[in-house]
C-alpha cells in the first residue's frame, strides 16, 4: 500500500511514517511538504491513501487544488488531518466532494489507525473532535 504523506512539518510527516508502518505490513511512503509540490514530484495514481496535515499557519485547506488532486487521484482515499476543529459542517461539506477521513492532531495516535482501517473497509471517518 503507497501512502502520501502532505504536511508542512517535516517531524509530523515522520511520527505518521513511524506510526504507519507499526501498524500495517507492506507500506510506502511518499512524503511532501505541501499539496503544490505534491502534484508536481507524484504521478497520478501513485498513492492509495492521501493523508493531508493543516497545521495552525495554514488551517485552511484549498479547496481548488483538494479538488484537482481528488479528480487526479480517483482512486486515492483522502484523510485531512487537522491542528484545529473546521467543524462538523466544514467535514460535511468536504466529504461531499470526496474526503474520506478526518482526524485532529489532538486525537490519540491510535486514530490513525481507526481511520485508516476504517476507509480501507469502504466506511467514512470521522473522529470523535468533530462529530456532532
Amino acid at each position: 500500500m503507497n501512502v502520501a504523506l502532505i504536511d508542512s512539518h517535516p517531524v509530523f510527516r515522520a511520527g505518521l511514517r513511524i506510526l504507519l508502518k507499526s501498524s500495517f505490513n507492506n507500506l510506502n511512503t511518499l512524503e511532501s511538504g505541501c499539496m503544490q509540490s505534491f502534484k508536481k514530484a507524484i504521478a497520478p495514481g501513485t498513492a492509495d491513501i492521501i493523508i493531508i496535515g493543516l497545521s495552525e499557519e495554514e488551517p485552511e485547506i484549498n479547496t481548488g487544488v483538494l479538488k484537482q488532486m481528488i479528480g487526479r487521484n480517483p482512486s486515492a482515499s483522502f484523510i485531512l488531518y487537522y491542528a484545529h476543529n473546521p467543524g462538523y459542517e466544514l467535514a460535511s461539506s468536504l466529504m461531499r466532494i470526496g474526503v474520506k477521513g478526518f482526524l485532529s492532531k489532538n486525537g490519540c495516535p491510535g486514530d490513525l489507525e481507526i481511520c485508516v482501517n476504517s476507509i480501507l473497509s469502504g466506511r467514512p471517518y470521522i473522529c470523535r473532535q468533530l462529530q456532532r
